[in-house]
């Protein structure tokens, strides 16, 4: 009886995760090579984050909580909300992706952020890595 309920209940919980992983993908628009490269950056970002913490002896701070809880899960529903007015017929005079390029500001934004904590943790970057994603992110925050 229990054995059976159990098997109920991980069903239902494994069609779940299907059902609003395949609604949470389709609301951004798929998974292309943009996506995949700001997926793993935001990995690599909460993995540095997290170990600069733990340097810092901060890890159950408050910027680390808005970071992990708030500010990742944000990043995917911006990227959903632009591919949404990317499909909104009043976008279709323009030949511009806002997906395109709010994806491409949260891989820059990723990428500095990843430099900031490896930086913290004693790694050194050549300076032409850091003038390159500072002038991407100028440019970014010009347009």
């Amino acid at each position: 009886m229990f054995k059976d309920l159990f098997e109920d209940i991980m069903n239902y919980l494994l069609n779940l995760a299907f059902w609003l992983s395949a609604g949470f993908v389709s609301a951004i628009g798929g998974i292309d090579g943009d996506i995949r490269v700001l997926f793993y950056l935001t990995v690599i970002d909460c993995i540095t984050g997290f170990l600069k913490a733990v340097k810092e002896e901060n890890v159950l701070s408050k910027s680390l909580f808005i970071g992990f809880i708030i500010r990742k899960p944000a990043i995917y529903l911006a990227i959903a909300t632009m591919y949404q007015l990317d499909n909104a017929s009043f976008m279709n005079d323009i030949n511009i992706s806002l997906r395109i390029c709010m994806i491409t500001g949260c891989i820059i934004m990723e990428s500095v952020s990843i430099i900031e904590n490896l930086t913290r943790l004693g790694i050194k970057f050549p300076g032409v890595i850091e003038k390159v994603l500072a002038i991407k992110k100028e440019k970014l925050d010009k347009e």
